[in-house]
């Protein structure tokens, strides 16, 4: 399945300039990212917005990204991916400076804490596109899976390591400053894009197309590849009917009132640590079939569920956990690479908007639907149908010639990598 080992992790990748540029980018945009949350919900309560006003907040920060991550992936390719994403920083630095201040001298009721979570993502939802699409910009194709894993694993370290930080700031500090902080964080990414170079000086859409045109050349690059909205299809189903029910009946299985919360931070603790492992596997293993390699990735989730369904001692679910975090991390990195060989880099942004969409509307469903079907079937039937789940859809999908063969560009001259699909050229060009 693997066609080799790396020497030594790409940290060498660093030593290039616009790299350490674009990681340091998005080390710090993810860092105070992955604060935001725990702040926002203190900073509601702390106003009187109570457990309700939380939710309607953290939703606040979600509904949005479903309606403008095509727009985003359009706009990006239209505008350039590197004006687009410090356009988004700059503006998320905005709006939070001016919450700040707003907090600071007259405060803030609950229909504002959810218009600023509504806008801050919107603003987000211009920057995840683009940044796909300006990854391949930055470092060559055959090292495209290498810097991926490496952006990967250092997000993965910032989400870990951003709550932590923030539940500290939290207790020494008003949450307030918290949501500076974060700020601070975009202006550094900003100025850190600012001094990445490419030597693609034109890499967006034809200028003369309308919106709507634009977004239907994105939508036929999509939909030629039965590889890419197959996959895309498995991985938003697994995270529905397998990832939603764990996620939200799993602390039911765990201990009780007095240990349950605790038990159950571990074990979700355990899938932080387990995709800084993937992350670590996707900069060392070159995957002959990377497709297919991807499909057995959700396995993790699998046997996690099956885990929690055989009410499993809490270090079993720890292990559960680590596989599950691993799988998934190893899984976008695989998919990000794949996608970024085979789709033209004109319309890559737009793309890459339909594996955001696809993401958000199937957590979304899946943490609505889990508990309602739990309270009629009852919690183990669901989980062991997610189970189920896992191994006949990825049967299934290792039957499709398209997940079977390797992904252009993933070596030199297409070596270690697919012939792609018969498809005909953008029409974006």
């Amino acid at each position: 399945m693997t066609n080799g080992l790396a020497a030594r992790l790409p940290l060498d990748l660093l030593r290039e300039r616009n790299l350490r540029r674009l990681f340091a980018a998005q080390a710090a945009s993810v860092l105070g990212s992955s604060m935001m949350p725990i702040a926002l919900s203190f900073a509601v309560l702390e106003h009187g917005g109570g457990a309700s006003g939380v939710g309607l907040v953290l939703g606040a920060q979600t509904a949005p990204l479903m309606i403008f991550l095509l727009a985003g992936g359009v706009l990006a390719d239209r505008w350039g991916r590197r004006i687009t994403m410090i356009g988004s920083d700059l503006v998320r630095a905005a709006i939070e400076i001016t919450v700040v201040v707003i907090l600071l001298t007259v405060g803030m009721p609950l229909g504002g804490f959810v218009a600023f979570a509504a806008v801050l993502s919107v603003a987000a939802a211009f920057f995840h596109p683009a940044f796909h699409g300006f990854v391949p910009e930055v470092v060559s194709g055959k090292r495209l899976q290498e810097a991926n894993a490496l952006g990967s694993t250092l997000n993965s370290v910032g989400s870990l390591l951003g709550p932590a930080v923030c539940g500290a700031l939290v207790v020494w500090t008003d949450p307030v400053w918290v949501i500076a902080i974060d700020a601070g964080t975009f202006l550094v990414s900003a100025l850190c894009l600012a001094g990445v170079r490419t030597s693609s000086a034109k890499n967006t859409a034809r200028e003369g197309e309308s919106f709507s045109q634009q977004l239907r050349h994105g939508w036929r690059e999509f939909s030629s590849r039965t590889w890419l909205w197959s996959l895309l299809a498995y991985t938003s189903l697994a995270t529905t009917f397998v990832m939603g029910p764990v996620t939200v009946l799993g602390i039911t299985f765990v201990g009780g009132k007095e240990n349950g919360a605790a038990q159950w931070g571990t074990v979700m603790a355990a899938q932080g640590v387990g995709s800084l492992l993937g992350g670590l596997v996707g900069m060392r293993v070159r995957f002959r079939r990377p497709l297919l390699a991807s499909v057995f990735c959700t396995f993790g989730l699998g046997a996690f569920g099956a885990l929690l369904a055989l009410r499993a001692p809490v270090y079993l679910l720890v292990v559960g956990s680590l596989l599950s975090g691993a799988g998934f991390a190893l899984l976008h990195i695989l998919w990000t690479s794949s996608l970024q060989a085979d789709v033209p880099s004109d319309a890559m942004s737009r793309v890459s908007a339909y594996d955001g969409v696809a993401t958000v509307l199937s957590m979304t469903v899946g943490y609505w639907w889990a508990a309602p079907v739990a309270a009629e079937v009852g919690a183990a039937p669901l989980l062991w149908f997610g189970v189920v789940w896992t191994v006949a859809s990825a049967a299934v999908m290792a039957t499709l010639p398209q997940i079977r063969r390797s992904v252009p560009g993933a070596g030199k001259d297409g070596e270690d990598g697919v012939v792609p699909e018969p498809r005909e050229r953008s029409t974006a060009h």
